[in-house]
């Protein structure tokens, strides 16, 4: 097995982050495994936020397939030679836990991308609205670099040693500009924002303590930077990326309508926070007709577009149930979801792919579709499609016969469709479903060295005592995972494995 180590920007932590909101009975973006996006909203109903309570007990060591005579140590998953008590448990809460290590250290540390000053007024003013007991205060990080554009790609390899900085300087976290491909795109920009929207849902439940509590304001201060971060990234993307036909392009001039679909989505999610109804903290009046009606321009223009692939036709069915659900406007409400409607008969129903990616989109096309309508043919459909991944899994391995090189989009791809199978799936397929992405994100994310490195033992991404009680490292990072002094590595995974 092989890793090809480059930071790309990627839908992987964003699924991950889905994985928090994920139950045995109901699993899923991020988080919430989903796909590259956020959990699934329905045209009639709110879409599930991912919180740290939310997910189940883990399934014990003695539920795991027995072992044969003379066969190799099987894993709880099934995977030979993995942990014998990793579970579905433990992919929730790592996944949670991986979403939040992903993100912080690229966005606000890393400077692989153009960054801006932050305006520290607008910051002291949202630390005193999130934190309002002495015993509990917020603790700012020294030499922040926030991402207005996130660039396409870079080496993950870190130019300083973090051990010689404080904790919470976060020039310890720097990556090499010399290795950069300044290309903004995007899919990368738009699944970056979207990502941050979703964590801005999360810092902002209950599990984070009250304004006046004694803990949680960090992590709540955490929840009002990334909002920021989205909507300067927004601001960017409409001022920098936009073109004349109101499509958004990569700063090099290429059209890319799986981003496009991927912003609609978080163009509508920042909508949805700046409004307030949903997380009154996040409310912004003078911002909210900006990204309402940038969303409500760029489904005008999407309106003609026929996807051309699962994956393009995945992300458009999901941006356009949540904006069904969120839109203002009934009629403009009414016609996204009659669109994804149109995108699912024509491109996913019927499919007749022979890559375990395309059908694994198109599961979280279908499976999105189907919760949104309450249609059970969408399942039906759903459910041939999952045979056939069931048919290519080698359980033995955690891995797919047909395929040995894997992208981090790929492996997204994939963790999404298991997930929702898992989590909206027929019933007769939910068990099997929940197994086989138990395997396939232990042998990808733990056993393969995709995830480059994460903070040591139970610490995770600015992690509160409080968030410390979980059984055992295992349920926050792989157990071989370097930490980054140790690795050189920021906290992020690879762009692609490889099993020889």
């Amino acid at each position: 097995m092989k890793t090809t180590m480059l930071v790309t920007i990627f839908c992987l932590s964003l699924v991950l982050s889905a994985c928090a909101a994920a139950s045995p009975a109901a699993v899923t973006d991020s988080t919430t495994v989903a796909t590259e996006a956020a959990p699934a909203a329905t045209a009639t109903e709110a879409p599930p936020v991912a919180t740290a309570t939310e997910a189940p007990p883990a399934p014990t060591a003695t539920e795991a397939a027995p072992t044969a005579v003379v066969a190799p140590p099987v894993s709880g998953s099934g995977v030979v030679g993995g942990d014998p008590t990793f579970n579905l448990g433990v992919v929730i809460w790592q996944g949670y836990w991986l979403s939040r290590d992903h993100f912080g250290p690229f966005v606000m540390a890393s400077g692989m991308g153009i960054p801006f000053e932050p305006p520290m007024d607008m910051i002291m003013g949202g630390v005193q609205m999130i934190a309002q007991n002495p015993n509990d205060q917020v603790m700012i990080p020294q030499n922040m670099l926030p991402l207005q554009a996130v660039y396409r790609s870079g080496s993950p390899k870190l130019v300083n040693n973090p051990m010689d900085f404080d904790p919470m300087d976060f020039e310890g976290m720097r990556l090499d500009p010399a290795t950069f491909d300044t290309t903004v795109d995007v899919r990368g920009q738009a699944e970056t924002m979207l990502k941050e929207t979703q964590w801005a849902h999360n810092f902002a439940n209950a599990h984070f303590g009250e304004v006046d509590g004694d803990f949680g304001a960090q992590q709540r201060f955490i929840g009002l930077m990334v909002n920021m971060l989205a909507q300067m990234q927004a601001q960017y993307a409409m001022q920098s990326l936009m073109g004349e036909d109101m499509l958004f392009h990569n700063s090099d001039g290429a059209l890319d309508y799986t981003g496009n679909w991927v912003m609609l989505h978080a163009l509508a999610d920042l909508a949805v926070l700046s409004k307030g109804e949903v997380q009154p903290r996040y409310m912004n009046p003078d911002m909210y007709p900006m990204f309402a009606n940038g969303a409500a321009m760029l489904f005008q223009a999407l309106a003609e577009r026929t996807p051309e692939s699962a994956q393009e036709a995945a992300a458009a069915i999901r941006a356009l149930v949540y904006l069904a659900w969120s839109a203002d406007d009934a009629s403009v409400g009414d016609s996204a979801l009659a669109k994804a409607v149109a995108i699912a008969d024509g491109q996913l129903l019927g499919l007749a792919a022979d890559d375990v990616v395309e059908n694994a989109a198109a599961l979280v096309g279908l499976i999105s579709i189907g919760a949104a309508t309450g249609d059970v043919n969408y399942l039906a459909a759903a459910d041939e499609l999952y045979q056939k991944l069931a048919a290519d899994f080698d359980p033995s391995s955690g891995v797919f016969q047909s395929k040995s090189v894997y992208s981090v989009d790929d492996v997204a791809w994939l963790i999404g469709g298991l997930n929702w199978v898992t989590q909206k799936g027929s019933e007769a397929m939910r068990g099997d479903a929940a197994n086989q992405l138990t395997a396939f994100y232990e042998s990808t994310l733990n056993l393969s060295g995709m995830q480059l490195s994460a903070p040591p033992g139970k610490d995770g991404a600015m992690a509160g005592d409080y968030e410390k009680n979980l059984p055992s490292e295992l349920y926050y990072h792989p157990l071989q995972t370097p930490p980054p002094p140790m690795s050189g590595m920021l906290t992020e995974p690879a762009a692609e494995i490889t099993w020889d």
